[in-house]
């Protein structure tokens, strides 16, 4: 069997296994494997301009990437069947799907509505990627408070890389609430976010960005 057939092998049993891991059942996904088989189905969906696979932040979600399209056309020997530019939408698809979430932070729907709870390990509260990527969007990739950016420090790899903070928590609003990205959110880095939420309280932007001069 040729490496090609095996790759194709390999993007059906994704789908089953994904499939009994989660409960989701991508049958667009199996169709297009199908119709014009893994590997065409594959550089279509890597793409730079096109949209992440379907139930790729599902699986970021339940810590489960490694059951993606992007995960697997990554690993030997399939990433040899693919550009060196298709490899880098596939890392950087992962990175913004696991992307340092904080506990609190798992994927929502596509309407701007948040807070529903949701049954991971404990009770979270759903974060909306839509009002995430529109905060970055308007405020760019680079932390409001420290000011440091994943990409101008590691390169291409890491473009995008930042956490989404709530002005106002989401457990402390307890309800669904239309959230806007440019008045509720701010991009903060890892290190910010964690002193933003140190000693089970949240503080301010303007605290952090004192302590941080400090």
């Amino acid at each position: 069997m040729s490496l090609e057939a095996e790759l194709h092998e390999e993007m059906i049993a994704i789908y089953h296994h994904v499939g009994r891991e989660t409960g989701y059942w991508a049958n667009r996904y199996l169709q297009r494997v199908r119709r014009v088989g893994g590997l065409q189905a594959a550089k279509t969906w890597l793409k730079p301009k096109s949209s992440s696979t379907s139930g790729l932040q599902k699986l970021a979600d339940i810590d489960r990437l490694d059951l993606s399209l992007e995960a697997l056309v990554l690993r030997q020997p399939w990433s040899t069947l693919f550009t060196n530019e298709e490899l880098k939408v596939a890392q950087h698809r992962i990175n913004i799907a696991s992307n340092f979430r904080l506990p609190e932070e798992v994927s929502s729907q596509q309407n701007l509505v948040e807070g529903s709870i949701c049954q991971v390990t404990i009770n979270s509260y759903e974060r909306n990627p839509e009002a995430r990527r529109r905060c970055i969007e308007h405020y760019g990739a680079t932390c409001c408070i420290c000011g440091f950016n994943f990409e101008a420090k590691f390169g291409s790899i890491a473009q995008g890389l930042i956490h989404v903070h709530h002005l106002k928590p989401l457990s402390e609003i307890q309800h669904e609430y239309k959230v806007d990205p440019i008045a509720d959110l701010r991009p903060v880095c890892p290190n910010c976010h964690v002193v933003i939420h140190l000693g089970g309280k949240t503080r301010s932007i303007e605290e952090v960005k004192a302590l941080s001069q400090n």
